[in-house]
């Protein structure tokens, strides 16, 4: 089985980059804020699939049946 190999998403360079030092973070706050964002999105999930609109939704013709020969 092959390496995946991962690479960063930002490099160094890019505008959007932003370097924070080790000492200013806090690994709890940013493990709390990945759940909190995890929990949104599954609750906008289940709540996409209670709202499914099946108006379009049309019964299919019943098969003829064959006589047995």
């Amino acid at each position: 089985m092959p390496i995946k190999r991962t690479e960063p998403t930002l490099g160094l360079q890019h505008p959007n980059f932003r370097y924070r030092p080790a000492a200013e973070s806090d690994i709890r706050k940013t493990f709390a804020r990945i759940k909190r964002e995890q929990k949104v999105a599954s609750q906008a999930d289940d709540s996409g699939q209670q709202t499914l609109d099946l108006t379009s939704v049309v019964p299919l013709p019943a098969r003829a049946v064959r006589s047995a020969a």
